[in-house]
């Protein structure tokens, strides 16, 4: 699919920046409110601590405290001392009895350094210990899980970046939420302070979208051309698995994985599957960039991977190597089964920027995918049902999906099964409901739409900004993202210093 061609000048959408001269897709825009001037001083960040302490929604929430709270925060290496501290006064203030905090050294973990610039590390960091040790989740997880037992008196754990029911399956029900404060730019991000009532409104109108779907088509100006059939049982299924506060289930099969036990995936997944058919494309993923890859589906499952430099070939190694087992509860065998579609709602999200290239986390980028509008696809079999996790167990096979690749340009459509028509949720990045009458009559009464509008828009050329996209950007995608992230082609100036 070639995305170099001219493109009709067109007006984008209202609380946008109007698209550049020639392109019909939002301009570039970047947050330059990060680069504010930055304090030392504990009493100056309190403030904004005590707002921190209060949020109730979404993976940022660090409420409600429970009077008497023993809170337990888990964090990385490159955790930043001064904002830790003015969250931890903050929780005391709330009526937390006492808050700790321990690394991931602390529960064994190596200290290692990432970039984004090795994507490929979302499969050689991610397969090892499902394969070799069995964790269903991740090491940190699991070892926390044992770590806790030994420490009943703690009330509520913060811990990780994303997976939230993962982090409590994997370690118990004492895992309130993430931990999303660990840099000083997580601390002052205006998507960790985003209202909860307007990000909760859009959540349940997304999830409500669903609800007469009969059909679903995903494409995007990087190549991604993906759809399935709907049934009105499958819709009713999707829509009690797909609500994840900032993180909507956009895939039926995952919503309906997610919300109902495994005999019920069962009676959907053949008759479903068969109807998943076409390409997701891309050069991102939670971990980084890499070459343009093209991911080509029939019947639900991988056919081939096309492209992708080092990433592609790990993906087709995996692909291979486990294409003859039949996991529990999947009607073909192999592990190589589309998976998700998620759906990010936060419009003032954005990739990291002091943390990029240097994190002590392996999901480098995984901000990007919590956008609103941003669609993250995630491939492999994967269930919560027992039989299946000791089949995968006793076979040294991977437990869930783990691959992915991010659209951000993406456009996700839903045909409507009570009058045939189609019905636009996400249109060329953006999410649509962010302008429907009661979202923006929210947003002027908690402040103004500038609360819907986007505070980062990538540049890329072809879609929207001067070049071409094969030319210039899909083959090394990472020569042009570190320009980008400096804000070199932005259109905006808003917050420079």
């Amino acid at each position: 699919m070639s995305v170099s061609g001219e493109h009709k000048l067109s007006e984008y959408a209202p609380g946008t920046p109007a698209a550049l001269a020639g392109m019909s897709f939002p301009a570039p825009r970047h947050p330059f409110y990060l680069r504010q001037e930055r304090t030392t001083d504990v009493e100056e960040l309190m403030p904004l601590a005590r707002s921190v302490a209060r949020r109730r929604y979404g993976r940022a929430a660090l409420g409600p405290t429970v009077p008497g709270d023993k809170i337990l925060i888990i964090t990385y290496p490159h955790q930043n001392d001064i904002v830790y501290e003015a969250i931890r006064r903050a929780l005391l203030e709330e009526g937390a009895e006492s808050v700790d905090r321990i690394d991931v050294t602390d529960l064994g973990m190596e200290v290692k350094t990432y970039s984004a610039a090795e994507g490929w590390r979302e499969i050689t960091d991610r397969l090892p210990p499902m394969v070799e040790s069995g964790v269903e989740f991740n090491v940190a997880a699991a070892t926390l899980k044992n770590y806790l037992e030994d420490r009943p008196g703690y009330t509520a754990v913060l811990a990780g970046e994303a997976g939230r029911r993962h982090w409590k399956r994997a370690a118990g029900q004492r895992v309130r939420n993430n931990w999303m404060y660990a840099t000083y730019e997580d601390f002052i991000s205006r998507a960790n302070s985003f209202p909860d009532e307007i990000w909760r409104t859009v959540d349940l109108k997304v999830v409500d979208s669903f609800k007469d779907a009969a059909e679903i088509r995903i494409t995007s100006p990087e190549g991604t051309d993906i759809g399935w059939k709907v049934t009105e049982e499958q819709a009713a299924l999707w829509i009690q698995g797909a609500f994840q506060s900032g993180h909507i289930i956009g895939s039926t099969i995952q919503g309906i994985r997610f919300g109902h036990p495994v005999e019920t995936f069962v009676q959907q997944a053949d008759s479903l599957y068969k109807t998943l058919n076409g390409v997701v494309a891309g050069v991102s993923n939670h971990t980084g960039y890499f070459p343009h890859i093209e991911v080509h589906i029939e019947n639900g499952q991988i056919k081939k991977i096309v492209g992708g430099g080092r990433y592609g070939e790990l993906w087709r190694e995996v692909v291979e190597k486990y294409k003859d087992f039949h996991y529990p509860g999947f009607p073909y065998p192999g592990w190589h089964y589309f998976n998700d579609a998620s759906i990010g709602t936060n419009p003032k999200s954005y990739r990291q920027i002091e943390t990029l290239w240097n994190y002590n986390d392996s999901w480098t980028n995984l901000p990007e995918r919590a956008q609103a509008g941003v669609i993250h696809f995630g491939f492999g079999a994967e269930h919560w049902d027992q039989t299946f996790l000791k089949y995968a167990k006793d076979n040294h096979l991977p437990t869930m999906h783990f691959p992915h690749v991010h659209n951000v340009f993406a456009t996700y459509k839903i045909k409507k099964r009570s009058t045939g028509e189609w019905y636009t949720l996400i249109d060329k990045g953006r999410l649509k409901i962010l302008d429907e009458p009661d979202v923006v009559r929210l947003a002027l009464t908690l402040g103004d739409t500038s609360l819907l509008e986007y505070d980062w828009i990538p540049a890329v050329p072809g879609i929207n900004y001067p070049g071409d996209y094969f030319k210039d950007y899909a083959s090394d995608p990472i020569s042009w993202i570190i320009r980008d992230q400096n804000g070199e082609f932005a259109t905006n100036t808003d917050g420079r210093r």
